[in-house]
């Protein structure tokens, strides 16, 4: 009796908190946009219209190209955030023959370099019916990515080099995007750090996408969503190939009131990431990937020192 007693009260408790609008955060992971859609689709086709879907841009919705991952000749990584990673983890290391650049502002504008020559296809093939099906139903978009201000127009050139739904990506997020609560569009003067905002480094909201410049995510989407139009917000789904920047969304609405909170990380381009950043440094010479990325910078540098008069590059190592 004291069971079926403890079970009728956890049934009326539960019964009370759905008839409130409880909200919750929820940690999980999926390998496709299709998993993705499949999670949202239980909050139902009616909550679409109170839902936003936020999402990563570098190995999330856009990848450097790599038709063949078992076949380095044909996977490039250099400019990609997995090569910025092993990049940044042997900056200290004059002996490293594989280093590009000496300090982080040096690997930065290499960086910024590679994002303005390249265009980028999609991570996952399904990414644009997904996305098409979703904001069908009335979903919202935003893309929250880590790149700075100095990367808008590589961003927005990359993007409208993408179709979905019978256009170029950037007008299709910029359709389906927040607008402004003062400018009305979806896009906000600046760059700017919004009141009561913990940014250090001024963002940019420009057709839909913000750039934090590598800031806490879950820091930086609260302060979009404080000058944004979000008042009819019930449901967030954030998307990143990053933990880390999983777990700071998270943890920025785990507490929330009035929001269902979906952190999913992405895991699609794990294996192809660590390819690059896998095995250990010691063990440098023996990666295949490792060695085509740094011979198609050394070469990529060269042309660049012969044709250009006063080319702007630092010398590695």
């Amino acid at each position: 009796m004291k069971s079926v007693a403890i079970a009728f009260i956890s049934a009326v408790i539960l019964s009370g908190c759905a008839a409130s609008g409880a909200k919750h955060a929820t940690l999980s992971s999926v390998a496709s946009f299709s998993e993705m859609e499949t999670k949202i689709a239980q909050w139902g086709d009616a909550a679409m219209p109170n839902t936003l879907i936020v999402m990563d841009d570098d190995d999330t919705l856009t990848m450097m190209d790599c038709p063949v991952q078992s076949d380095p000749e044909q996977c490039q990584y250099i400019g990609g955030p997995a090569w910025y990673a092993w990049q940044s983890s042997i900056l200290n290391d004059p002996t490293n023959p594989y280093r590009v650049a000496k300090t982080s502002d040096d690997l930065l504008s290499i960086s910024a370099l590679l994002l303005g020559m390249n265009n980028m296809p999609y991570t996952d093939p399904d990414i644009p019916k997904v996305l098409s099906d979703l904001t069908e139903k009335g979903a919202r978009l935003l893309v929250l990515t880590a790149r700075g201000n100095s990367n808008v127009s590589a961003t927005e050139s990359q993007f409208t080099n993408l179709a979905v739904a019978q256009k170029d990506f950037l007008s299709f997020v910029k359709d389906n995007a927040l607008l402004g609560t003062q400018s009305r569009i979806a896009s906000i003067a600046g760059p700017v750090i919004p009141a009561a905002c913990p940014a250090h480094i001024p963002v940019t909201y420009q057709q839909g996408v913000m750039y934090v410049s590598g800031q806490n995510k879950g820091d930086m989407l609260k302060c979009l969503m404080a000058i944004t139009n979000v008042n009819n917000v019930r449901n967030i789904v954030f998307l990143d190939d990053t933990a880390a920047n999983v777990q700071d969304v998270y943890k920025a609405f785990e507490n929330s009131k009035n929001l269902n909170v979906l952190a999913l990380h992405y895991t699609r381009l794990e294996a192809h990431k660590n390819a690059l950043t896998q095995p250990a440094a010691s063990s440098l010479p023996d990666n295949k990937y490792q060695m085509k990325a740094n011979a198609r910078w050394r070469a990529l540098k060269s042309m660049m020192d012969q044709e250009l008069l006063r080319p702007n590059l630092p010398a590695s190592n």
